[in-house]
């Protein structure tokens, strides 16, 4: 009873502290994306109906689709979880040498570096607990949990909202067949965005729970394949082979690279300028090409041929 009312608690600040972030389409793409953009698989008819012409294409046997959260499914301003941003309350000392957003942006730094270089022994790619460094922080207002200072820190910070198109998106794939899961980097909110915005979590929307895979529960964050094969371990239990799953996301390294580093076809999500992550100067993202180029999330339904348990 308690959880639930802190949950319900903690839906309610998302609902009433987020901010609108606007979604503006980039204007252009690298000129080796251009073949892959859904704009040039999906034609229109003159009714205004879409009508995909690569149903015998390279994605015609995706039977499962896993999605990245921000910069994919919601609007974000860093594109990713929030890691720095303006103080969220007051200085007890005004006449301090450095200022709140110092004090915590500083804190949350050498938090975070002091966990990771301890978890390094295990991944090259570390994830925290938000919570549990804000319940350590000895400016905290007492009567604040770490969990709902971590929480306004990021909406103060990281506001996001739904991207456009991204219900109607997951009920297309749902209705279609396909099983829908996730893999992000997350914390403990990130399951909240959904009921915020949407009235329900992600398994009550539909996506598979096996299918679910959050970095902050499993202490490592993309790109590190690890996270991906927790899901991949649960797809293959389900009968469906890796290269028959789909990720869509928003970041070349995290998403793309992640993705087909383990064996999955990879679509990058370019509807968002902000938090497009083209990442053109990392040495693993050196002619890696995503199999898909999604300019709206609307399109996805359009690019992949039917799921598994359709008609």
């Amino acid at each position: 009873m308690e959880k639930l009312r802190q949950e319900t608690h903690l839906v309610s600040l998302i609902q009433k502290l987020s901010k609108a972030t606007a979604v503006v389409p980039p204007q252009c793409l690298p000129l080796q994306f251009e073949p892959y953009r859904s704009s040039r698989i999906i034609k229109h008819s003159q009714g205004g109906s879409k009508v995909n012409i690569q149903l015998n294409g390279p994605l015609s046997d995706i039977r499962v689709i896993l999605f990245d959260i921000y910069g994919t499914l919601f609007s974000s301003a860093a594109g990713d979880i929030g890691t720095e941003g303006p103080p969220l309350f007051k200085c007890p000392e005004p006449d301090s040498v450095l200022t709140c957003y110092e004090q915590e942006a500083a804190y949350f730094r050498k938090a975070v570096l002091e966990r990771h270089l301890t978890a390094y022994a295990v991944t090259p790619y570390p994830e925290v607990r938000v919570e549990e460094i804000w319940e350590a922080y000895q400016d905290k207002p007492e009567n604040l949990s770490g969990a709902e200072y971590a929480l306004r820190y990021e909406l103060e910070h990281n506001p996001v909202t739904p991207m456009p198109g991204a219900l109607n998106c997951i009920r297309t794939l749902l209705e279609k067949g396909f099983e829908l899961g996730i893999v992000s980097n997350a914390q403990f909110y990130t399951p909240l965005l959904f009921k915020a915005f949407w009235g329900a979590d992600p398994i009550e929307l539909g996506f598979t729970e096996a299918f679910i895979a959050y970095s902050y529960i499993h202490g490592r964050a993309k790109p590190d394949p690890e996270l991906f094969k927790i899901v991949l371990d649960e797809v293959r239990s389900k009968g469906y082979q890796v290269d028959e799953c789909l990720y869509v996301g928003n970041d070349m390294l995290n998403d793309v690279f992640g993705a087909k580093n383990v064996g999955m076809r990879a679509a990058l999500f370019a509807g968002d300028k902000k938090s497009l992550r083209l990442r053109e100067d990392n040495p693993l993202c050196k002619d890696l090409l995503p199999d898909l180029v999604i300019d709206s999330l609307t399109d996805l339904p359009h690019c992949v041929a039917k799921g598994p348990n359709y008609g």
